[in-house]
């Protein structure tokens, strides 16, 4: 059966609780774009809080072990801080 690691149970229940909506567009075919990625699926990103001036973003390891990672955005960045 395996693991629920191997299984993806995190990210299938944020696919649940938090499903993602369609936004239509004018274009025929925009290109594919996002926000935030992080190089491991043992990571969750979720936001902390959200404020006019500042987006603030929570990063854990879900999979109760430790882990190095990225995290990378391609929105503009001011400051940063761990």
């Amino acid at each position: 059966a395996g693991s629920f690691q191997e299984a993806g149970v995190i990210q299938q229940a944020y696919n649940l609780n938090f499903p993602l909506h369609v936004v239509l567009s004018s274009c025929a075919q925009c290109p594919a774009w996002s926000a935030f990625s992080v190089s491991s699926p043992a990571i969750v990103l979720e936001t902390a809080e959200d404020r006019p001036e500042a987006l603030v973003v929570r990063l854990y390891e879900a999979h109760g072990s430790t882990v190095s990672a990225w995290l990378q955005t391609s929105l503009p960045i001011k400051e940063a801080t761990l």
